[in-house]
């Protein structure tokens, strides 16, 4: 994405539109349903590249893939990093991306539209929950942040857009142009200017770099939009409101399991340490002090399990025990 590795320029519509339409005959015939290319507002008026989402459902040897693509298209010119393959077209990038089966269709919804994706990510972090490419999840912290973990709370798109209050109808019929685009996002209850008051270094960052959000920052400025939402800063008190309209995913056990995982967690804690270890082991250091601890983990068929049936004093003697035969190996 962004279309500038091959420095190669950008194109006209109507020139782009004869690329794609030559790519898509292709893909039609080599992938049927399997591939799908993101959407982009009506009136745009250029174009620095092409972007190609490839479902993981056609072959799962990704390099062999490649390969095919390249031979088939006669490219001879591509940079290959790790699911993304970015090519030199007839003059002009294209790039394929492999997407897990499971995300083809979530990622296919966040990519259109150019950075809409990344616009409806902004509102549901005030909620406490995470946008993306592989869908929404809701953000699940402890040890004061910490420890984080994504739990995935829904890919149906039309779902989440109505959680927003934001019309799946409208965004499927299209937007003509960035302004249209633009109002849709706006509509929504839930928006507020305030996250692009003050920016963000990702925010500020992708201004500079992607030409619909620094559109979108002078749209803001040039509309004088002061719309703002009156978010608890406390985004915990989300949870209930995420929880009833997203009914199908048992959240609520999903977390309670995590809390228990923490109670565990801090047993660990309590019993075995680095602060312990050095207390017991002084020359034990740096990378030799980490080392030591995974290698004492190690031992363990299940570690969590095992330490914390142990009292503090038999800890003390496991771990002195283990690194006299540490040390002497």
């Amino acid at each position: 994405m962004g279309g500038n590795l091959f420095k190669l320029g950008r194109l006209p519509r109507s020139e782009y539109l004869v690329i794609e339409a030559e790519l898509r005959e292709y893909l039609d015939k080599k992938f049927g349903e399997n591939y799908k290319i993101p959407r982009y507002y009506g009136d745009k008026s250029d174009f620095g590249d092409a972007d190609i989402l490839l479902s993981s459902a056609i072959n799962n040897d990704w390099r062999a893939l490649q390969a095919e693509i390249l031979k088939d298209l006669h490219i001879t010119d591509s940079i290959s990093q790790q699911r993304l393959l970015s090519t030199n077209y007839r003059q002009f990038q294209v790039d394929f991306f492999f997407v897990v089966e499971d995300c083809f269709e979530s990622t296919y919804h966040f990519l259109c539209f150019n950075d809409l994706g990344n616009l409806l990510g902004k509102i549901f972090r005030r909620f406490n929950l995470k946008y993306g490419e592989k869908g929404l999840f809701y953000v699940y912290r402890r040890d004061e942040g910490n420890y984080k973990k994504d739990i995935l709370v829904s890919r149906d798109f039309s779902k989440i857009l109505r959680f927003l209050k934001l019309s799946y109808d409208e965004w499927n019929k299209g937007f003509e142009s960035l302004d249209q685009l633009f109002r849709w996002v706006i509509a929504s209850p839930y928006f507020s200017v305030a996250p692009y008051q003050k920016l963000d270094r990702v925010t500020a960052q992708r201004a500079r770099k992607r030409k619909t959000m620094s559109a979108f920052l002078d749209y803001i400025k040039e509309q004088q939009i002061t719309k703002t939402y009156p978010f608890n800063e406390d985004r915990s008190v989300y949870l209930d409101k995420i929880v009833q309209f997203f009914p199908e995913v048992p959240l609520t056990a999903l977390i309670g399991a995590e809390l228990e995982q923490e109670k565990v967690a801090e047993q660990v804690r309590t019993r075995f340490n680095g602060q312990l270890v050095m207390a017991l082991i002084p020359e034990l250091k740096g990378k030799a002090l980490g080392e030591f601890i995974m290698a004492f983990k190690a031992q363990y068929q299940d570690f969590k399990k095992d330490i914390i049936q142990l009292n503090p004093n038999s800890v003390k003697a496991a771990v002195l025990d283990f690194h006299r035969t540490y040390k002497a190996s």
